[in-house]
C-alpha cells in the first residue's frame, strides 16, 4: 500500500512543470459539477474545490499560494434558511482562495458571519460556468501574469469541449466522486468496523455505484480503506486526494493537449 501511493505521488508530481519558484505560478481553473458543500469551523467556512493548470509553461504554484477570482461574480455562497426558503450572495471578493496541493486543488473560504448573515442552515459553494484564478501579484515579481495572459487563459478555459474537462469526461466524474468524500469527510464520524469507516455511504447514502464516476472512484476508494488506514481520517483524507489528483493529471493533460496550436 506505501510503494503504491509512494508510486502515485511520484507520478503525480512528474506529470506536472516543476521550475524554481520564482515568477508568478499558473493560472488555475476550478471545476465543480455541482454545488460545493461548506464546512464552518472557528468562524471560518471552508471548502476544497478541484482544479487544473490553464498554464503549462507557468511554474506550479507552492501549496498555500493566495489566488484571486477573475470573475468573482460568478462564486456564490448558497443554501437554505430554517423555514425552507433558499437564499444566496455573491462571495468572490470576500473569499479567500489557496492552493490546495499544487494546482490540483483549491481551499476556498469564507467568513462563518456571511452564513449567519442570510440565516442559512447549509451553505454551499456555487460556481457559474467555467472560473479562473489568477495568483495574487508579489511585490518584486520578475516575471507577473499580465492583464493579457489572464485574459487569453480564462478564454481558453471556456472553449474547450465537454469531453475535454466537462463532468462527464474521463477521470472528471471520478475526481467529482472523490472531491465529494473528501469534503464529507470533515462532517461525519468513520465507523471503526466497517470498510473504509462507512465513508462512502455516508457521502452517496448507499453503497451503490450508479452515478458517473463512481466505478472508477470505487477502485481508488476500496486501496484507501484497508485495514490499516480504515479509522483514521486524516490518513484516509490524504489517500483519497492522492486518487483525485491523479484523476485531475490525467484531465488536466488532455487540456493541455487540446489547447496546442492546430489541435
Amino acid at each position: 500500500m506505501n510503494i503504491r501511493l509512494a508510486l502515485a505521488t511520484a507520478a503525480l508530481i512528474a506529470a506536472l512543470p516543476l521550475h524554481a519558484a520564482q515568477a508568478a505560478p499558473q493560472i488555475l481553473g476550478l471545476l465543480a459539477d455541482s454545488a460545493v458543500p461548506f464546512h464552518c469551523e472557528d468562524g471560518m467556512c471552508t471548502a476544497e474545490v478541484s482544479a487544473i493548470c490553464l498554464q503549462q509553461e507557468r511554474d506550479l504554484p507552492a501549496w498555500g499560494t493566495a489566488y484571486r477570482a477573475t470573475e468573482p461574480e460568478r462564486l456564490s455562497l448558497t443554501g437554505t434558511r430554517a423555514d425552507g426558503s433558499a437564499a444566496s450572495m455573491p462571495i468572490g471578493e470576500i473569499a479567500d482562495f489557496e492552493s490546495a496541493r499544487g494546482s490540483w486543488a483549491v481551499t476556498i473560504r469564507v467568513p462563518e458571519a456571511a452564513v449567519r448573515a442570510l440565516g442559512l442552515t447549509d451553505a454551499a459553494l456555487t460556481i457559474e460556468g467555467r472560473v479562473a484564478l489568477a495568483p495574487v501579484p508579489e511585490p518584486g515579481d520578475p516575471l507577473p501574469q499580465t492583464a493579457g495572459e489572464i485574459a487569453a487563459a480564462v478564454t481558453a478555459f471556456r472553449k474547450p469541449h465537454q469531453s475535454i474537462v466537462g463532468d462527464t469526461a474521463p477521470g472528471m466524474a471520478a475526481a467529482h466522486v472523490m472531491n465529494e468524500m473528501i469534503n464529507t469527510l470533515p462532517h461525519v464520524t468513520l465507523h471503526p468496523d466497517k470498510r473504509g469507516g462507512d465513508l462512502w455511504r455516508k457521502t452517496f447514502g448507499s453503497d451503490a455505484h450508479d452515478q458517473p464516476g463512481m466505478q472508477q472512484a470505487a477502485t481508488f476508494y476500496d486501496i484507501c480503506a484497508q485495514k490499516l488506514i480504515l479509522v483514521d481520517p486524516v490518513t484516509l483524507r490524504h489517500c483519497l486526494r492522492l486518487g483525485h489528483d491523479d484523476f485531475v493529471t490525467k484531465v488536466n493533460v488532455r487540456y493541455w493537449d487540446a489547447s496546442k496550436p492546430g489541435v
